[in-house]
């Protein structure tokens, strides 16, 4: 037992080292006035105090994962499949809906990065009617994705038509509301609704009848993702919202960092209890009426909940205590002293190394190479979502920092995506665009999106426009996330049936002899 802990403990370590490497070395330049930095104010240099606060967060953070990471697979990933199995066993197409719909949207309500992000956008938009309006977007196309894999339908096909009416709707949409728009795609997709959703996916397709298939269990993240998009676009234009005239305000980062710390540990209790609170009452409820599980294997799952519980309150209070108020610091110092390289550098890599400490990404990655058998392999596509994400936040800051329309990036980008899914095999196109809702978690959230905020508020300030204007071009992080992660994990697809290819090729060479393209005439004659 504590071997696994230990084990666990390292995983946890390993994923966040590297973020904090970063960080340690963006703290010592700027402290010690390296060139580098020179044009730093002293307000966006990081304190002796501020940076032990990031260690202690850091340590809170790993601690929190490898709680989380253990929790999920007791809890989350049983209940899921423990409904789904019942619910197939039904055999009710509306029971399959209703279910499907009601747990969808109750996971994502209760998203805690999407509950922070509701929270900053609540003088634009109500943030209940918000919150409500993304779940919805994601229970109602968790349904579609769960009759898409009894009914045998193509997963491709309707990429195909859901992004066709994506694309279309933005046409017709307020530009200026797009990245936020794009961005309620990826955000609800996170620590809480993932691993749910992967695990009721995977049942749904043990379950049904027809035979199990590797790449159904896959593609649900993927359309949930298109849901919230869809239904923001409505949303937000039927409200008639302006987003430039609504003020953006960035907290005190001179002061934040103590502060924040000191106040997170509650904010994490509350928006972790009602994480969870709606899945937890669910599943008693649906075990009470049909479940009805032995008290013992009812006990696991709830001690699986409690390490949920305990892990993501010591993620977010490490996260929203320490994390969010340095990435805001640092990206104001950037913006504020007009270096874009330095900025493109460190975006890529936190967004580069942030993935690498997000739960739901890697609760996707070990599906894959569970369902897949080992073919794919999880380290692989860590790897290849980890650079995705980090190129995909550099574009992001690109846009930013020159302040054009985003869509001059999604729509070809989303135009090679979709093409490169008529090269590669079917598991790879419901992998791909999984991946893409799933980069974007709390770590996305917390560190990655406030630095391109930060960032983006002080260029604005120095080229003397709205800070308003933040809300257009300091998000839009998650949309292009959302672009690039499956075109890099549609390439591993191309790679290995290129590779595959090559060795039937050396294969068959092996095999022909020098003499077997020679042509041997027969005549009669010579046959009697």
């Amino acid at each position: 037992m504590i071997r696994y802990w230990l084990e666990k403990l390292k995983e946890s370590f390993i994923s966040v080292l590297p973020i904090y490497c970063v960080v340690l070395l963006v703290f010592l330049l700027s402290t010690f006035g390296v060139w580098v930095f020179a044009d730093f104010s002293d307000t966006y240099i990081i304190t002796w105090q501020q940076f032990l606060v990031f260690t202690l967060c850091t340590i809170m953070v790993a601690v929190g994962l490898a709680l989380f990471n253990h929790g999920a697979d007791e809890s989350m990933n049983k209940i899921g499949r423990l409904v789904a199995d019942s619910v197939m066993k039904k055999r009710k197409m509306w029971l399959i809906v209703f279910m499907t719909i009601i747990l969808g949207t109750a996971a994502t309500i209760a998203e805690p990065d999407l509950n922070v992000v509701a929270e900053e956008l609540s003088s634009a938009i109500n943030s209940m009617v918000l919150l409500v309006v993304i779940g919805l977007g994601v229970g109602i196309f968790f349904a579609f994705g769960v009759i898409r894999i009894i009914f045998n339908k193509s997963l491709f096909i309707m990429y195909l038509a859901f992004y066709g009416m994506t694309l279309a709707l933005a046409g017709i949409c307020d530009p200026n509301l797009l990245p936020l728009c794009f961005d309620g795609g990826g955000i609800p997709t996170g620590a809480v609704t993932v691993p749910f959703v992967l695990a009721f996916g995977i049942g749904v397709a043990a379950s049904k009848s027809g035979g199990y298939k590797g790449e159904d269990s896959f593609g649900l993240i993927g359309l949930c993702s298109i849901g919230p998009v869809i239904l923001m676009m409505f949303l937000t234009e039927v409200a008639g919202v302006d987003l430039t005239a609504i003020a953006y305000h960035i907290p005190d980062v001179g002061s934040s960092v103590g502060e924040a710390f000191s106040s997170a540990l509650l904010d994490s209790l509350r928006m972790v209890a009602v994480a969870i609170s709606p899945l937890t009452l669910i599943f008693i409820i649906y075990d009470v009426i049909v479940l009805k599980l032995p008290p013992k294997q009812l006990a696991r799952i709830f001690i699986g909940l409690a390490y949920v519980f305990v892990g993501l309150v010591g993620l977010f209070t490490g996260v929203y205590g320490g994390f969010m108020p340095i990435a805001y610091k640092v990206g104001m110092g950037l913006g504020n002293a007009d270096l874009l390289w330095v900025a493109i550098l460190l975006v890529f890599f936190f967004g580069m190394f942030g993935v690498l400490a997000e739960p739901a990404v890697l609760a996707l990655c070990q599906a894959v190479e569970q369902v897949s058998e080992g073919t794919v392999k999880k380290t692989t596509v860590l790897l290849v979502m980890a650079f995705a994400v980090g190129i995909a936040d550099m574009l992001h800051i690109i846009r930013s920092y020159y302040q054009f329309n985003i869509m001059y990036l999604l729509v070809p980008l989303y135009i090679v995506a979709i093409g490169l899914g008529f090269l590669v095999p079917k598991i790879y196109i419901a992998i791909a665009f999984d991946s893409s809702g799933t980069s974007s978690g709390p770590m996305t959230a917390a560190f990655v999106l406030p630095f391109c905020i930060g960032f983006s508020y002080c260029v604005l300030e120095n080229q003397g426009q709205s800070t308003n204007l933040v809300y257009i071009y300091g998000f839009g992080l998650c949309a292009m996330m959302s672009a690039v992660v499956p075109i890099a994990i549609e390439m591993i697809g191309v790679y290995v049936i290129v590779k595959q290819k090559r060795a039937l090729k050396r294969a068959r060479a092996r095999i022909v002899e020098p003499d077997d393209e020679q042509i041997i005439h027969f005549n009669q004659e010579a046959a009697l």
